[in-house]
């Protein structure tokens, strides 16, 4: 059967999940969550959410999918802990680190891998399943034939998200809010800087932001595509929102969803329409919301007149007080607090084709007005989990009482009895079965009511209502206590590898390009990982076979429809003598290892912490570019793994598969001129940076950063890193420009050893030439 799986971000809509049909929910704590503006559960909250769902036999499956400093490890595995001891039903991570550890000391916690480890292959998922992952959540970026042959061929149960908001970029592998603003995705800070508004080739428009995923329409093909669980996404949504949404997709899967319930789901948030997003094909400019990022409503209608700060409108379908309308466009809105029909009467009630004058002080004549907000369907919405008429659980009880006390049995899906004193004999009005039924069903705000109570009583007994009371509330406190499923305590032991031996670092640069890699190593560089799917990238490592001791092959981060090439691929490369590869795939990770590969870890892996380097069997590990100075020489000293650090370069700041240039300029697909071919493309954001768009040959898009990360002036600090190998990332540089700046590097590498920590005079010319465009990254700010 398959689960529907609804967001929590608060208690409130916890409920509103559970009551309207979810089979499982998520939600996050304070700490460690992908969603930190979310309200999220405090400890105490979430062993009463575990009782509440237990109680209606609803899964709680608790997020802890964040990256994971050295620091912090301990804490947050003692907060698993806690989940796990409370009852829980799963945690969802993206932490490789985290992942080991979990295994090694709570090995029985079902794990769900987060879509934040952006495993994209059945290989990666395979291979999770194999390291004891339970369940995969796949990109949303996958089609539904790819999410199908990935749920056949696979023991791992499959989650795919069927609605909500959608990432331009593949999750856990966007920097774009930490690079610029020190918010990080990684870390649940998301600034959501993919919502703003940005322009290509002098056109303005939300170029970065898709419209929300809708399948309600196809959820029977994903069902019979063979997934375990389908994820409504929107922890940071207000209740009524998920009560709505849960309640339509439940229905949707039992097949009995109608046309109401779908305008349910469009009146209570949509982007300006739904997309199906890659599910049935790469549909480019129809899955964006170029005009406005924020909900759209639904068209109420147009202004046709004004009077002072009062407006007309022609009503294109009903308006009710309570209301809330918004100029299309503008970002200007007011709520509807008194209707007037065309004569100046006021009404209760617009209805559709009906002119109606409201105020509206900031509406002009042929402004385009939808509704926000409906107050009907709030209320509709909130009378599912509020109020007295909500679902309850049904319970048998079977309550006796005799001049020695008193025991209630209540039963449900788990079974308690409680014992009680505080029966004495009737003096003059001997306590009814009907008042003992009457005291016992009262349950109040609990998740239960009483189907039947069975009573048997001795003759002439009097019962205090208040020791009634007390028996009732014991009974289901430990039913709840009983469902809540409580586990063994578990003991945490961490302990750090210990790096205590200098080394001297090597140069490494990466690369697509055979002009670049060729001058790198004119210059000095150590080693050359080179390779690329970048269309602006030219050059086969094979033609670089004489230097197989210092040039290695890369492989990239997302492997979609091209597995097989790059398998294949890497075999023959092994063959011909190359035998260490730098790979940024999970799936294909495991490939290279059975060939034979020593594997370097790209930064796509997102390594945070020492035992993320201790994962995966690996030669050495590219730390996150997210990590300052402080945390790298920690975390490298905490491990006896080879480590790689960035010291130049412009940060990739996401990868999508939508194609941003042909989209945005009009063409797509077959009409598309190739405009991208051989040229790197810009959008300007609103101060005027520029951040570098490249595609490549599977027409996804990379963009980069406006500024260049150089470290030249900082060689002391880098030093006192200790890691074994620099590297350097070149992206639009011409060859002289690399040789210039590979022997900068290793020239001023050479003088740090000698502790001389002066700048060369190509050093100098480097800094000068780039003076406007330098960043330091986050090497000495960081993140939260």
């Amino acid at each position: 059967m398959v689960e529907l799986l609804a967001p929590a971000g608060d208690f409130e809509a916890l409920k509103a999940a559970v009551l309207n049909g979810a089979d499982a929910v998520y939600l996050g704590g304070k700490e460690f969550s992908a969603r930190q503006e979310a309200g999220n559960f405090d400890k105490n909250e979430i062993v009463n959410a575990i009782k509440f769902c237990h109680a209606y036999g609803v899964k709680v499956y608790v997020t802890l999918n964040t990256l994971i400093k050295d620091e912090e490890m301990e804490r947050a595995l003692e907060y698993a802990s806690f989940l796990y001891e409370q009852g829980a039903d799963a945690l969802i991570i993206q932490d490789y680190g985290l992942l080991k550890l979990l295994k090694e000391n709570i090995p029985d916690f079902e794990i769900h891998a987060s879509t934040q480890m952006s495993v994209n292959n059945l290989e990666g998922v395979n291979f999770l399943y194999s390291q004891g992952v339970k369940r995969v959540v796949l990109p949303r970026e996958l089609s539904l034939k790819e999410i199908e042959y990935i749920a056949k061929n696979t023991q791992a149960e499959i989650e795919v998200f069927v609605h909500g908001a959608l990432c331009i970029s593949f999750s856990g592998q966007c920097l774009f809010s930490s690079i610029l603003g020190g918010r990080s995705g990684n870390r649940g800070r998301c600034a959501q800087p993919c919502r703003m508004l940005y322009s290509f080739d002098g056109d303005k428009k939300y170029i970065l932001s898709p419209k929300d995923l809708s399948t309600i329409d196809c959820i029977d093909k994903i069902v019979k595509a063979g997934v375990k669980s389908l994820k409504i996404e929107g922890r940071m949504k207000r209740p009524e929102y998920v009560a709505t949404v849960v309640s339509a997709y439940r229905k949707a899967i039992d097949g009995i969803a109608d046309e109401k319930d779908k305008e349910d789901v469009v009146k209570i948030f949509n982007r300006g329409g739904f997309t199906s997003a890659y599910l049935f094909d790469n549909i480019g400019p129809e899955m964006m919301s170029y005009e406005n990022p924020k909900n759209w409503g639904v068209y109420l209608g147009k202004v046709v007149g004004k009077k002072g700060k009062f407006i007309y409108i022609k009503l294109e379908r009903d308006l009710n007080i309570g209301d809330g309308i918004e100029v299309f466009g503008k970002g200007v809105g007011v709520p509807v607090n008194t209707i007037y029909d065309e004569k100046g009467a006021e009404i209760k009630k617009g209805q559709k084709g009906e002119i109606v004058k409201i105020y509206f002080e900031k509406a002009q004549i042929g402004d385009i007005i939808y509704k926000t907000l409906d107050i009907k369907l709030i209320e509709k919405a909130r009378k599912s989990y509020e109020g007295k008429d909500v679902k309850k659980v049904p319970l048998l009880g079977r309550f006796k009482a005799t001049l020695n006390g008193m025991e209630f049995e209540v039963e449900g899906s788990k079974k308690v009895k409680v014992t009680m004193d505080g029966v004495e004999k009737a003096i003059s009005k001997p306590t009814t079965k009907e008042r003992i039924i009457e005291a016992l069903s009262k349950t109040g705000d609990t998740p239960f009511y009483f189907e039947n109570i069975d009573v048997f009583i001795e003759d002439n007994l009097m019962i205090p209502i208040s020791k009634l009371n007390a028996i009732r509330r014991q009974a289901i406190d430990e039913l709840l206590d009983k469902i809540q499923g409580k586990r063994d305590k578990v003991n945490i032991n961490i302990s750090f590898k210990n790096k205590e031996f200098k080394v001297i670092p090597k140069i490494v640069v990466k690369t697509g390009r055979m002009d670049v890699a060729l001058a790198s190593l004119k210059s000095g560089a150590d080693l050359v990982f080179f390779g690329s799917d970048l269309r602006i990238d030219k050059g086969d490592i094979e033609n670089l076979l004489e230097y197989k001791e210092k040039v290695f092959p890369h492989f990239p981060d997302v492997i979609i429809e091209e597995y097989d090439f790059y398998k294949d691929k890497a075999k023959r490369l092994y063959a011909l003598g190359f035998k260490k590869a730098l790979c940024g795939n999970l799936g294909l990770y495991k490939d290279l290892i059975d060939i034979g590969y020593e594997v370097y870890l790209d930064k796509s892996f997102n390594i945070l912490n020492s035992f993320s380097t201790l994962f995966l069997e690996n030669e050495a590990s590219y730390l996150s570019h997210e990590l300052n100075m402080g945390e790298l020489k920690n975390l490298i000293s905490n491990t006896d793994r080879k480590t790689m650090v960035f010291v130049y370069g412009r940060t990739r700041l996401m990868i999508s598969r939508h194609c941003i240039i042909g989209s945005s300029k009009g063409y797509f697909k077959k009409s598309c001129p190739n405009a991208c071919e051989s040229k790197i493309h810009y959008i300007k954001d609103r101060l005027g940076e520029k951040f570098l768009v490249v595609t490549d040959y599977y027409c996804r898009s990379h963009i980069y950063n406006s500024k260049k990360t150089i470290m030249l002036e900082h060689i002391k600090d880098l030093l006192n890193l200790n890691a074994d190998y620099w590297i350097l990332e070149f992206l639009e540089e011409d060859k002289d420009q690399v040789e210039s700046i590979v022997y900068a590097y290793k020239d001023a590498l050479l003088r740090g050893i000698n502790k001389d920590f002066s700048l060369s005079k190509k050093a100098k010319e480097i800094l000068e030439i780039n003076k406007n465009n330098i960043t330091k990254g986050h090497f000495y700010r960081g993140i939260l």
